[in-house]
């Protein structure tokens, strides 16, 4: 009975031993591929807090919505202000002799993507009446 245990026993080391193997194999081939960072809480709320801040402050190249969710084709009816309340539009213009030649009526709101026609002078309500 002695000697079946420690036969048991002997399988039991050899398993552990077959799987330990397997497991430093899989870890030496990760480490190969890959690189581990360790960061504290602290910091890395403090490095998500940055990048965050980054993103809500764009350039003015990247001066777009983040997504076209509640955009919405509003084009017909000269508008200043968009329906999600912003009133600052992206449009393409011409310029001559340091003045604005000419603006395509179609402009998109920065904040929520909507497209909505450009206001002219002749749109003015005065000079409706």
């Amino acid at each position: 009975m002695e000697n079946l245990l420690y036969a048991i026993g002997g399988a039991i080391v050899i398993l552990v031993l077959f799987y330990l193997a397997k497991i430093i194999k899989f870890m030496r081939l990760f480490y190969k591929y890959y690189e581990v960072l360790v960061f504290e809480k602290e910091e890395l709320e403090a490095l998500k807090k940055e990048e965050d801040m980054q993103e809500a402050t764009p350039d003015i190249i990247n001066f777009k919505p983040i997504n076209y969710d509640h955009a919405m084709d509003i084009r017909g009816t000269p508008t200043h202000v968009c329906p999600c309340g912003s009133n600052i539009w992206s449009l393409k213009v011409s310029f001559d002799d340091y003045q604005i030649a000419y603006y395509m009526l179609d402009m998109e709101c920065v904040n929520c993507g909507s497209v909505a026609t450009a206001p002219t002078p002749i749109d003015r309500r005065e000079d409706l009446n």
